[in-house]
């Protein structure tokens, strides 16, 4: 017992382990015959360890070259993120072009194929009133390209309002849901006659339809032929309800507009 170590006991089992590895990769390696079937059994006992050294090996090879790759990658990615922020505005910029090409197609195609007898002159919206009570738009077109005060102005879907002010090179166009607006109307289909009258941005009223009439819910109103501003024919609105109690002398009718008056970008003046 004198003289053990646990240790030294320790030490001695991994030098003979060490030995043994050693040992058989000399033997698996060496050029003598495979005796008794020794080197294939040594091969295949010390594979586990030869395949944990190359993968090790293998990283440890690659991987500086693999920093080295993600730095470069990072660096691109970082680069193309900064082309494309750049790129951003003048992508907006194109799309807006598409976007504006395709309305003015839209309305060149309006204006030669119009089911109107009317000339009409096509007008671009510059400005807006900011008083909810009082619509009032801006377009492109004033006294320099004839327009006069009075005329009619609509949209592709139908009747916007009527000018009210003229410059050389701009005018002011009060829309049909202005307050002081009134319009001398016809129901397309019953032919009853009223006087479709503004307030709201989305609706509509038709006053003094006589309650002998016979309007309904849906039904197309468009300018009446006895209007002094406007052209007979063209389309109001739809209405959204027509209702009258036993002893009304008139039917309580509102409209909602054909036209999206929150949406208007371009106009026509009628001539």
């Amino acid at each position: 017992m004198i003289g053990y170590h646990p240790y030294h006991k320790k030490r001695k089992s991994y030098t003979l382990a060490i030995i043994i590895v050693l040992l058989a990769v000399l033997l698996s390696f060496s050029t003598f015959r495979d005796l008794f079937g020794l080197r294939s059994m040594l091969q295949a006992a010390i594979y586990p360890f030869q395949s944990a050294a190359v993968s090790i090996w293998k990283g440890a090879v690659g991987l500086p070259s693999s920093l080295a790759a993600y730095r470069k990658g990072a660096k691109e990615n970082a680069e193309l993120k900064k082309e494309l922020v750049a790129l951003q505005p003048k992508l907006t910029l194109l799309d807006e072009l598409l976007r504006e090409n395709s309305r003015l197609r839209a309305l060149l195609f309006y204006k030669q194929r119009n089911p109107y007898r009317f000339r009409l002159l096509a007008a671009q919206v510059i400005g807006k009133s900011p008083e909810p009570w009082f619509r009032i738009l801006e377009v492109n077109q004033g006294r320099g390209a004839g327009v006069r005060m009075d005329m009619p102005v609509m949209a592709k879907e139908g009747l916007l309002g009527r000018v009210v002010e003229v410059s050389k090179f701009s005018s002011k166009v009060m829309l049909i849901t202005d307050v002081e607006s009134s319009i001398a109307a016809v129901d397309a289909r019953s032919q009853d006659f009223g006087l479709v009258k503004g307030g709201s941005l989305d609706k509509l009223s038709m006053k003094y339809v006589d309650a002998g009439g016979d309007i309904r819910e849906g039904d197309r109103i468009v300018t009446s032929n006895i209007s002094t501003l406007f052209p007979p024919g063209i389309p109001i609105g739809e209405v959204s309800l027509a209702s009258k109690k036993e002893h009304d002398l008139f039917y309580h009718v509102e409209i909602k507009p054909v036209v999206d008056f929150s949406k208007i970008e371009e106009v026509f003046i009628i001539f």
